[in-house]
């Protein structure tokens, strides 16, 4: 019995030891510089993404796609090669009772190997275009849908499973607006549309739409907002992970409305070019409080409050159109702080409809455009915002052959704090009339900076007729990792 007794003692105590003895060891081998504080934060290579390209827009031919991957200089720890492939994303076929084709078409994807250079393939199948890069190809990666001249006209999103986008009514000038929802996953998808315009939240889809693998949807909204003059689009999936698109237009043309910043209390939208007294702002209120929003406009002169005498009143629940005539001819950015969270977009007057600027985030560690014309007639160029304190970023040309130039022998732009800066890109040189890439840099110290590409047309350089407005986003080329502390979990029988 005495005996039992011990041996029962004795297995907790052999226990005990053993988790010193692990201890001690422990603590001895682990790092003498990480011993008492938490390792740095560290980052690590892009090597894989995946993007999604919207089918053409309505009469459009079929879709061409411009890519570039920007992976960083020679020597550093990126992968060594790579591959960006282009797979097709067909149509839905109609439900039972339609015309559809017996036939299924077999289409191979493109494949595209070489990292720095710009790169134009056609969409296969004609439709949408699912997009899969990895290794150095997937390093500082853009793609964009473009015309025909090359110019990017709306921007290879992420799949996602919550996105907004604002623009202007079906009354406005929007007899056609149409929503393209694509599903790149392996599983079906189903998603949720909410609209909302200025008299409130719209019925109509009353049920969610179901997206088949590998295939898109494609929605008309028009015949729920009639009479509208301003339009917001919530997409929420179910299941899975969609990419949304969003095109509107009218007898004279359309324009991709950019995807928007998720509702917040301080937005920045930048990229109003000198047409801009006649812009129009849309602020959607999701929240069930009224929002009262001040305006400011950072323009070259410096920042001016656009409705001095009281703040602008959005309802809850709709999207409230906002005219900007006190803005005057001037290139600008805007800054909207909310009472309640808000979403917004911006039409600036030009070709067809106009173009559409969004509020979005901004960029960090280089923001790229992977399409952008070279044609005679046209100019293109950047509108660069800083909201808060100075920025200050570089920028350079990457041509079809991928030779990098830096326009006029420029080292970097300094965009004065509460500013906006207008800079023209002269076309590479040694590029001919191919499409080419900018690429714009923020430098050490920078304050937060915005940016829109913007593209003109006829003389006047970028006072001249508004052509395309595309936001710029971020190509990043690593993630940062967070920080961990050394842990040891010793787990009992």
């Amino acid at each position: 019995m005495r005996r039992l007794a011990m041996s029962r003692f004795a297995v907790p105590g052999v226990v005990l030891v053993a988790l010193v003895v692990l201890f001690l060891v422990a603590w001895a081998t682990q790092p003498g510089t990480t011993r008492a504080a938490a390792q740095g934060s560290q980052s690590a290579a892009v090597t894989s993404i995946t993007r999604s390209c919207p089918p053409a827009a309505p009469g459009s031919a079929a879709p061409q796609i411009s890519m570039i991957a920007l992976p960083p200089a020679a020597g550093s720890a990126s992968a060594a090669h790579g591959t960006a492939t282009f797979s097709p994303v067909l149509a839905t076929p109609p439900a039972a009772g339609g015309k559809a084709s017996t036939k299924t078409k077999t289409v191979k994807p493109v494949a595209v190997t070489a990292p720095g250079t710009v790169a134009t393939v056609t969409a296969p199948g004609g439709g949408g275009a699912a997009v899969t890069a990895t290794g150095r190809m997937a390093e500082g990666f853009e793609a964009e849908q473009t015309d025909g001249s090359g110019t990017g006209l709306v921007t290879c999103t992420h799949p996602g499973s919550d996105m907004w986008f604002v623009g202007t009514g079906q009354s406005a000038g929007a007899s056609q607006i149409v929503l393209y929802l694509m599903n790149t996953g392996n599983i079906t998808a189903s998603a949720d549309l909410t609209i909302i315009t200025d008299t409130g939240q719209q019925d109509g889809l009353s049920s969610a739409i179901t997206i088949a693998p590998n295939q898109f949807v494609a929605e008309n909204i028009a015949p729920y907002v009639r009479g509208s003059l301003a339009v917001a689009l919530h997409v929420q999936t179910n299941t899975g992970q969609v990419a949304a698109s969003v095109w509107e237009g009218g007898s004279s043309g359309g324009a991709w409305l950019p995807q928007a910043a998720a509702p917040a209390t301080s937005l920045v939208i930048p990229g109003l070019t000198v047409a801009s007294s006649a812009a129009k702002l849309f602020v959607v209120v999701p929240g069930a409080s009224d929002a009262q929003l001040r305006v400011e406009a950072y323009t070259p002169a410096g920042a001016t409050n656009q409705f001095p005498g009281a703040p602008v009143d959005a309802s809850a629940g709709a999207a409230t159109p906002v005219a900007l005539t006190s803005l005057g001819a001037s290139a600008a950015g805007l800054k909207l702080s909310s009472s309640t969270p808000v979403v917004a977009g911006v039409l600036v007057p030009g070709a067809g409809i106009g173009s559409f600027t969004a509020a979005v985030p901004p960029i960090t560690q280089q923001g790229v455009v992977a399409g952008n014309p070279a044609s005679r007639g046209v100019t293109v160029g950047l509108l660069l915002t800083a909201p808060g304190a100075a920025a200050r970023a570089s920028i350079s040309v990457v041509s079809a052959d991928g030779t990098v130039t830096t326009p006029a022998g420029d080292q970097s732009v300094t965009v004065a704090a509460a500013h906006t800066l207008a800079v023209a890109v002269p076309r590479p040189a040694q590029g001919g009339h191919q499409p080419f890439a900018i690429v714009l840099k923020p430098q050490p110290g920078s304050g937060p900076l915005y940016a829109v590409r913007v593209v003109t047309s006829g003389s006047g350089g970028l006072s001249a007729p508004l052509s395309s407005l595309l936001p710029v986003t971020s190509a990043l080329t690593s993630i940062a990792l967070p920080p961990a502390q050394n842990s040891y979990t010793a787990v009992l029988p």
